[in-house]
């Protein structure tokens, strides 16, 4: 199997959306990878914004390095906002810099092992933010319950239904809560937990 460089791509037709060519090609693949790419790691792994994760696909998908001039053209993004996002997908050591005999320019190529510490912190976040939501699901129970104790007539239904409600939604974090700290410790995963929690929440 061989592999196109994107240097042989003209550069007055810069990779996005709406101008790709009309009938499918190699350019046409790369420009869908470095759009879903971008899309991607803006929407899920917050700390790679969208023209990062542009770069990042760039660079996997071409065989040789491109410099920052390069990328900027063929991603038609500014230099300046490129060398911003290539220092912090250099950090994310998803990138490296790369020395080409003759140049004085800074040339880049993507890291070819995959992104784990990218994954792992992408991981770490959503866990985070579900022990974060136990504890405000928790707190508010808590005041709830206390309320009740005090209340008559239609503040103790009112009560009683947010326990309900509360108790309802603290069986997906729970779940989806055991599920991470399984993993992360290495235990055997219960899927079957995290399913009925999203799927049957009533059950």
């Amino acid at each position: 199997m061989t592999t196109t460089s994107l240097r042989g791509i003209e550069h007055s037709n810069p990779i996005h959306p709406g101008k790709g060519p009309d009938k499918p090609s190699l350019e046409t693949a790369i420009e869908t990878f470095i759009q879903g790419a971008g899309q991607i790691s803006s929407a899920l792994l917050g700390m790679i914004n969208k023209v990062g994760g542009q770069i990042y696909a760039l660079l996997f998908l071409n065989e040789e390095p491109l410099s920052l001039d390069e990328i900027s053209e063929k991603l038609a993004v500014s230099k300046s906002n490129i060398s911003i996002n290539i220092r912090l997908l250099e950090e994310y050591k998803l990138v490296r810099k790369v020395w080409i005999k003759g140049s004085r320019k800074d040339y880049y190529a993507a890291e070819r092992t995959y992104p784990t510490k990218v994954i792992k912190d992408f991981l770490e976040r959503i866990r985070q933010t579900l022990k974060d939501a136990i504890t405000t699901i928790e707190r508010t129970r808590s005041q709830v319950a206390q309320t009740k104790l005090v209340s008559k007539g239609a503040d103790g239904h009112q009560a009683d239904f947010m326990l309900e409600q509360l108790n309802l939604i603290a069986m997906f974090y729970y779940a989806a809560n055991q599920y991470f700290d399984d993993f992360f410790s290495g235990k055997p995963v219960d899927i079957e937990l995290l399913r009925r929690a999203v799927l049957n929440p009533q059950d």
